[in-house]
């Protein structure tokens, strides 16, 4: 399907998913940009990297953010999406609780790349394009 153009972000579903638990949102790489006030986590970050993420600007209380983006969930094996899936699941990492509000974004290509997700933290998302 070349110079199909791809489905607009779906702001309202993403909304809707303030405040849910164990629930993630996929949207594609390109739409990022339309997301206000976000902290970008590269999926083929080390867990290293990812704690001084969480340590530096999902603890601090006077930072307030909306959309939690894990970039490229697409482009890494499934046995490395563990990590995500119990981010998404727990809201947290070593010990680091999310805000309440904030939404868990992953970002993929392209619908057909929503495959590449692996099974159990599929089942916790919701596709918003």
């Amino acid at each position: 399907m070349k110079g199909v153009k791809s489905k607009m972000i779906n702001k309202e579903l993403i909304e809707l998913q303030k405040g849910c638990k164990a629930t993630c949102v996929v949207i594609q790489n390109e739409d990022i940009q339309k997301l206000d006030s976000k902290v970008l986590i590269s999926s083929n970050c080390e867990d290293n990297e990812l704690l001084k993420i969480f340590k530096e600007k999902i603890s601090k209380t006077d930072e307030r953010f909306e959309f939690l983006v894990i970039e490229k969930i697409d482009k890494i094996e499934l046995d490395k999406q563990d990590r995500f899936y119990q981010i998404v699941k727990d809201r947290e990492f070593n010990g680091i609780l999310l805000p309440e509000d904030v939404v868990i974004v992953l970002t993929v290509e392209n619908k057909d790349k929503l495959k590449n997700i692996s099974s159990d933290l599929y089942n916790l998302c919701v596709v918003a394009f």
